[in-house]
């Protein structure tokens, strides 16, 4: 089974919007609107279980906001463990147009106890059913220690999970020397980490390696349109990113982490190629929507991975 971890979930609202109206100061008129129960780990658990694999989502959940966010995983018949807080669950909002261009307003969210943490913590690690991994995700609400990630992965290892963490900044770099199994950057917080720009793949390569060097057993490097690179101790791979008229790019990479995670025992190469599958399907859906067996298949077969990369080829990160 797959559990993750959850601190900071959301209600995620998404507004689409007709391309070149969005504008300061004037009113706006949606076509669309959807509401969607979204937190980084709460969105893995939901593509998984959505998928038929056995998935289980720990999150904190706080006043109306955080009753919400449960019914809407109720709907979906997730595996929920909430841990009920004071703070109120936090709201985020997204507007996308039929460009695909999308404009994210995420709130800090309500401050959580140290004692809720652990709570939250021991909450995922307690469970009676075998634990094969832990997974991780998302930001902080204030006054939250930067080492919460870090101190999940520690308490996965003392269970045999294998863990997986989704974040960044100093949160992620405390997670690497915690001894995660498995993090998953984008290229833009892989280069705010090293503090320098990742301008050709090869730069993208260098910097997942020092994160290797801090502790990390992995790295896939998630890079939109260019697909993602996945680096290892022993391996090094290179997947193309599937075509995708882009809907909505909100969880698509957790989309993705996702897909990696329903395939890794099957071995890093069909893991590579089912993450870009879901992940593009994810794209082409509105909201934070995550996408099923139906959405997936035809993206299936479009990738392509290769254990020697171009490593002159100049990062977008689009």
């Amino acid at each position: 089974m797959i559990v993750t971890i959850t601190p900071n979930p959301s209600l995620d609202y998404t507004y689409e919007l007709p391309s070149g109206e969005f504008r300061l100061g004037g009113v706006i008129r949606p076509t669309d609107t959807r509401c969607d129960a979204g937190g980084k780990g709460v969105n893995v658990a939901r593509a998984l279980s959505l998928n038929g694999i056995r998935s289980r989502a720990v999150l904190t959940l706080g006043q109306t906001e955080g009753q919400h966010i449960l019914d809407l995983l109720m709907l979906e018949d997730l595996d929920t463990r909430p841990l009920l807080v004071k703070g109120a669950s936090r709201v985020n909002v997204t507007l996308v147009d039929t460009a695909g261009n999308t404009t994210k307003i995420n709130s800090l969210g309500s401050p959580i106890s140290p004692g809720e943490c652990r709570g939250l913590i021991a909450l995922a690690v307690t469970a009676t059913d075998e634990i094969d991994w832990l997974v991780t995700c998302g930001s902080l609400p204030p006054t939250v220690e930067k080492n919460f990630h870090a101190m999940a992965v520690v308490s996965g290892k003392e269970i045999n999970a294998k863990t997986a963490v989704d974040c960044t900044g100093e949160a992620l770099i405390l997670a690497c020397q915690a001894g995660v199994d498995l993090i998953k950057p984008n290229v833009h917080e892989l280069s705010d980490i090293v503090k320098r720009p990742l301008k050709v793949l090869n730069d993208v390569f260098a910097a997942a390696k020092e994160l290797i060097a801090l502790g990390a057993g992995s790295v896939i490097v998630s890079m939109g349109s260019q697909g993602a690179l996945y680096v290892s101790s022993t391996k090094t791979l290179y997947a193309t990113a599937a075509k995708v008229k882009p809907r909505s790019t909100s969880g698509a990479g957790d989309s993705s982490l996702a897909g990696f995670l329903s395939k890794i025992d099957k071995g890093v190469e069909e893991a590579l190629l089912e993450s870009m599958a879901w992940g593009a399907a994810a794209v082409a859906l509105p909201g934070s929507k995550m996408p099923v067996e139906s959405d997936i298949a035809s993206y299936r077969g479009q990738s392509k991975v290769t254990d020697k990369p171009d490593l002159n080829m100049v990062v977008t990160g689009d």
